[in-house]
């Protein structure tokens, strides 16, 4: 198997020299189709005609981002549609009317280029421009301002993007904060997210993994700041060029840094009765040289949360009460953490780039509160008081480079290498008193240090061909590595007795990978791209346990996937079909026993197999002068499904002579297991719309039908949504005010239901200073000072409900302030990244 994997790159890099060997001569500069008999007459019959080009600067021959193209008409002269380029330089326009036209393709610091007429008929209703060429003005621009507004949502062919710096709102926030209000996503208390109902996701950071994330995904939100946060890609339908990432999609969070030339930055920095931020970036570019560094730090206090817990245990469901148990308790939560980045990138000559980039995450977390419980049972009423205080810290750094060699605007050749190690080291002590009296009995001191270690390798190769096809191929390696290392101590006072019981564990996962993707037209008004991935992955675990043994495991995995879409003039329609794969991280692996309390604990299930799931979409979109649509429905088959499962220890397991200290009677304890299957349908709906040129609306709306079925376990099945708005208005002057509400409803679980939540944000701006600074007010959640979560759920052995109440209002001020001057006298920057995507993440609580 290994030898036939090893041959999988020669078999790439021998493509690729067969490719480059039999490379198209380059297209023309301008190509134009001839003009109508009638000259610059404009037709009057409606078309579908598609006009595409790439635009590249004269000087480096290298693509130029974000230049303006628009589509002229000879017969008025005025234009009468546009767009701008991509990182690769390409521009296409759809849908466009039959006519004469010509192009005026401009970008700042260039001298504007207007190519020759060319006619779209029924008959060519298809032009490609080819090579258009600017050419650099000699002069530079002291300082320029460029105002511009882009919608809070654009729906592009293969992903959602929220512009998170567009929404005022999130000033002062957190990631979470930002994550709550993009369409199809939802964010509980804890901060675990889902993508169309699903929490198997894959989290990003700027295209790449963090070493934050794989400890966890509810920690990595609240660490970052929302003010560092520019947009948030999801990404439902992944070409092959993606690793296997799980169930439901990506989540890629692309932080702000700026590309432009010359020396600017902001600070800024907020306050409010819950948390408070401060975050600064500079940016630096000359020449053929470029520099960018940003820190963040971040405090949250005051964050209070009261729970109720009422359990009772039976040995079968119509037998008599085994024990009751009912708790309440108050906790305070406080923490906070910094955030660093420094990246560097840089030409070598006209065709070979390099860049370089180190990422440093650190924080510490700090839990305190009393839990008083009420349990009868065999030996009676008792009463147990809880004295709890825990301590969680963790810090990472992700290191990264690469190299790309461009033949030519769209064939180009990358390698990429990422490092990233993290580290978690908790505490958790519990000073246990009894009866009513509160007499101190037994003594909890629980410690895990842990941390993971991620390598990848990366190679990339993209190619043209003259029939407006392209070819991407690529082989990657990652190879992980996570251990744990966990002691769990009990003394009791009455006993004099102490219990010790170490846990350790390692585990190593790699992962070699190998794909291609095909991108064509079909029946000339079909866009297809197809593609296959081939991944292998090879396990090792080792832990000290008494009763478990070291495992390994191999798996082979063939992954295609395809995507097809038809545009008709403003109307587009899309179909596609991928299956993945999405293995468990450290989060879900960890055999550490978290000991919440005396009766309620959690680990993690080191044997756990992967995720396989096939999912099948189909949508449409539809674009007017100030609004647009979105639809999808989707179905996802998920095998092996990983889910949380809750267990009470019986009289049998605790009395075994290899139960470990914890097992007592009655506790009840949760973990992960592969329950069987997960079958969703749904449909997502988005859009946005501006009334007035001031005002404009935008929201989401997603329902699906879950269902759960074990071999095990009982089967649950229900019906769940969540719907979210946006609005905002410019009053004129520099101020504007905006507003975000979001409701998700309750959701099944394989042993029950867990209850819905909403969330609300209103902030208002102001600007000043020719725009460079600004002030903003914001409130979270004005109507409600808590948000209340509950949970029922029921087993053949036990019935649980409880309630959770977070306290969450929060006022805050923020301030913002931009510096520096930019010369635009070059076109931005962009460079490739990897993207590790294939495994499962984790988050807080269930």
């Amino acid at each position: 198997m290994f030898k036939a994997l090893l041959a999988v790159p020669v078999l790439l890099l021998a493509s690729v020299v067969n490719l480059m060997a039999q490379a198209p001569a380059p297209v023309s500069t301008i190509i134009a189709t001839p003009a109508t008999a009638s000259g610059s007459s404009v037709t009057s019959q409606k078309g579908t005609g598609k006009i595409a080009g790439v635009v590249t600067d004269s000087a480096t021959s290298k693509p130029v981002e974000f230049a303006t193209i628009s589509l002229v008409n000879t017969a008025t002269g005025k234009p009468v549609d546009g767009t701008i380029t991509d990182n690769r330089g390409r521009f296409t326009l759809n849908k466009v009317d039959y006519g004469t036209f010509f192009l005026n393709v401009s970008f700042i610091g260039y001298e504007p280029q207007a190519t020759k007429k060319f006619t779209l008929s029924e008959k060519n209703d298809d032009v490609e421009m080819g090579n258009i060429v600017l050419k650099p003005i000699q002069n530079k621009l002291a300082e320029v301002t460029v105002v511009g507004e882009k919608p809070l949502v654009e729906d592009k062919v293969d992903r959602m993007v929220y512009n998170a710096d567009q929404d005022i709102t999130n000033i002062g926030g957190n990631a979470a904060d930002v994550l709550k209000k993009v369409p199809s996503l939802t964010v509980d208390l804890d901060g675990n997210v889902q993508l169309r109902g699903s929490a198997n996701v894959r989290v990003l950071i700027n295209n790449k993994p963090s070493s934050i994330v794989a400890n966890s995904v509810a920690d990595a939100l609240r660490q970052i700041p929302s003010d560092m946060i520019k947009t948030v890609e999801v990404i439902t339908s992944p070409s092959a060029k993606y690793d296997a990432e799980g169930t439901a999609g990506i989540i890629n969070i692309i932080t702000k840094k700026n590309t432009m030339y010359g020396v600017n930055g902001n600070v800024s920095a907020s306050a409010g009765n819950r948390n408070a931020n401060g975050n600064a970036n500079v940016n630096v570019r000359r020449g053929k040289v470029g520099m960018n560094a940003s820190f963040g730090t971040h405090q949250q206090y005051n964050n209070k949360n009261e729970n109720e817990l009422h359990r009772i245990t039976r040995t079968a469901p119509d037998a008599e009460i085994l024990s009751m148990l009912d708790q309440k308790g108050e906790f305070d939560r406080r923490g906070g953490g910094m955030y660093g980045q420094l990246g560097f990138d840089a030409d070598l000559d006209s065709s070979n780039t390099i860049n370089a980039g180190v990422n440093v995450y650190q924080g510490q977390w700090h839990n305190k509160g009393l839990q008083h419980s009420s349990l009868r049972d065999a030996n009676g009423p008792r009463i147990i008081e809880n004295d709890i205080r825990s301590l969680s810290e963790h810090a990472s750094v992700d290191l990264n480079m690469g190299y790309t060699h461009i033949f030519k605007p769209q064939q180009e050749l990358a390698v990429l290498a990422q490092w990233t190690r993290g580290g978690m080291n908790s505490t958790s002590d519990q000073d246990i008193f009894l009866n009513e009296n509160y007499t101190l009995d037994t003594l909890l001191r629980n410690s895990n240090d842990g941390y993971n270690r991620e390598m990848t390798f990366q190679v990339d190769y993209m190619h043209p061909f003259q029939n407006k096809t392209q070819l991407e191929i690529g082989t990657k390696a990652i190879l992980r590595y996570a251990e744990s290392d966990a002691m769990y101590r009990r003394y009791r006072l009455s006993t004099n007795e102490e219990d010790l019981e170490p846990n350790e564990f390692s585990y190593d996962q790699d992962v070699y990978a190998a794909y291609a993707s095909y991108g064509f037209k079909l029946l000339k008004n079909y866009n297809v791209k197809s593609g296959a991935r081939y991944e292998y992955t090879h396990i090792n675990g080792n832990y000290i346990q008494p009763y478990q043994t070291p495992f390994t495991d191999d798996y082979a995995n063939f992954i295609p996937n395809i995507l097809v879409s038809r545009t008709f003039k403003t109307q587009t329609f899309r179909v596609g079909y991928t299956q993945r794969i999405q293995r468990p991280q450290i989060w879900y692996l960890n055999p550490y026993v978290n000991i919440i309390d005396a009766k309620n604990v959690s680990y993690g299930n080191p044997e756990l197999e992967p995720e396989l799931s096939h999912s099948y979409e189909l949508g449409y979109s539809n674009y007017f002068k100030t609004s647009s649509v979105n639809v999808s429905l989707y179905w996802r088959q998920t095998n092996n499904s990983i889910e949380p499962f809750r267990g009470i220890v019986t009289e049998e397991e605790a009395a075994r002579a290899d139960a470990a200290p914890w097992q007592t009677t009655g506790v009840s304890y949760t973990t992960y297991l592969n329950i069987g299957k997960n079958a969703t349908y749904g449909i997502s709906i988005s859009g946005n719309t501006k009334p007035v040129p001031k005002w404009s609306i935008g929201g989401s709306f997603n329902a699906n039908y879950i269902t759960l079925s074990s071999s095990t376990l009982q089967r649950n099945s229900a019906m769940q949504y969540s719907i979210n708005g946006n609005t905002g208005y410019d009053f004129g002057k520099d101020l504007a005010l905006q507003f975000f509400g979001s409701y998700s409803s309750p959701r099944p679980s394989i042993q029950g239901k867990f209850s819905g939540w909403y969330y609300s944000s209103i902030s208002v701006r102001k600007q000043f200073w020719d725009k460079k600074a600004s002030l903003s007010l914001g409130v979270d959640n004005p109507f409600s000072k808590t948000i209340k979560f509950t949970s029922e759920l029921e087993s053949a052995t036990f019935l649980q409900n409880s309630l959770n109440q977070n306290y969450n209002r929060n006022i805050r001020i923020s301030f913002s302030y931009r510096f520096g001057k930019m010369e635009m006298n070059q076109q931005p920057r962009r460079k490739r990244s990897i993207r590790n995507d294939d495994a499962k993440g984790g988050g807080e609580g269930n």
